[in-house]
């Protein structure tokens, strides 16, 4: 397993911890509700009964201090209340969080500020309870949920820590950037220090004319950074399949293998090759479009980014219809094979 990846591994496994956090949390926010209607309504009920057979109640200590304590468990009631809202607050961002876990880390970002903050209003309220009514409340169930408060607050801080460090690396990076066609080299070093850098995981690319000397500038683009991906993927045409393409993907390919890269080439359909003029460059967290990467240095094109969700259907769309590249050329090869002379010529 790549660095990329267990790292991916390690947050799935904090929204995880996320998620059981807040379902403790929000339990005991039902406890305390259910625990401060019970002492009220025996409270009210001794009172009312002691009141009616004049029968006083000193004689049961917990009964008298629960009696006397009527009003503070009224304002309890009122607090439970607020700490549940503050846990379902608690479990939606969680959930969101999960659910998007593969979107930009930007997005993300907000969801985990929520859980966030929701942690700390929910620690400050659990703090003001208890305070007031340590007596009512019974070891066990405290110890729950300091178990609770502290696993979605070390998730959530750790989260914090991880998400400000693309934020702090994204402000140096346009969202777009131009490629200057009389400085072609100064575009290749800037792919390597500003672009690719970023890109990690599973890297997609969707290229109709990715040939030879496609190969050439994106092996000098992302040489640097080569071990941030785990997999390469890449959606060319059939009409750049020749036979030096074909030699120099299985050379890239091998030296890519001693990386720790798998490398994956297919070709699209010959109707979607037609339709498909924009160029795409996606990982796990962003999207880009690009020039074709035969002309990337010299061509005078924008790289910007566009919706991540958006690419990845469309990849997804035009992967599910390509051949392999190796599939493609047995074809071909029985096809010219089957072709027998006709007599007499």
């Amino acid at each position: 397993m790549s660095a990329s990846d267990e790292a991916r591994s390690r947050v799935s496994l904090l929204y995880y911890l996320i998620g059981i956090g807040s379902l403790i949390l929000i339990a005991g926010a039902l406890y305390m509700v259910k625990n401060f209607s019970f002492y009220f309504g025996v409270g009210v009920g001794a009172a009312s009964q002691s009141i009616s057979t004049n029968t006083p109640i000193a004689s049961v200590p917990l009964l008298q201090q629960t009696v006397y304590s009527l009003s503070a468990f009224h304002v309890g009631i009122l607090e439970s209340y607020v700490i549940f809202l503050v846990a379902l607050g608690l479990m939606g961002s969680a959930m969101m969080m999960f659910s998007r876990r593969s979107e930009r880390a930007a997005t993300l970002q907000r969801y985990h500020f929520l859980h966030f903050g929701f942690t700390i209003v929910y620690i400050l309220l659990f703090i003001i309870i208890v305070s007031a009514f340590y007596d009512f409340f019974q070891p066990l169930y405290l110890y729950i949920y300091y178990f609770g408060m502290g696993l979605c607050l070390a998730a959530d801080g750790y989260l914090q820590y991880r998400m400000m460090q693309p934020a702090a690396k994204s402000t140096r990076i346009r969202r777009t950037m131009t490629m200057n066609p009389s400085t072609p080299f100064s575009n290749l070093v800037a792919l390597q220090e500003k672009l690719f850098p970023n890109m990690s995981g599973h890297l997609r690319i969707v290229d109709k004319h990715f040939n030879s000397n496609a190969l050439v500038n994106f092996n000098r683009a992302v040489d640097r950074n080569i071990t941030n991906f785990s997999k390469i993927t890449i959606l060319t045409s059939k009409e750049m399949l020749d036979s030096g393409f074909s030699t120099n993907l299985i050379d890239f390919g091998s030296e890519l293998n001693e990386s720790g890269v798998a490398l994956e080439v297919k070709l699209m359909d010959d109707k979607d090759a037609v339709e498909q003029h924009e160029r795409l460059m996606m990982d796990d967290n962003m999207a880009y479009k690009i020039p074709p990467f035969n002309i990337i240095n010299k061509r005078a094109e924008h790289i910007t980014t566009v919706n991540l969700k958006e690419a990845q259907a469309r990849f997804h769309y035009l992967y599910s219809r390509a051949i392999n590249m190796e599939n493609f050329a047995v074809k071909r090869a029985r096809g010219e094979g089957s072709k027998q002379p006709e007599a007499g010529k």
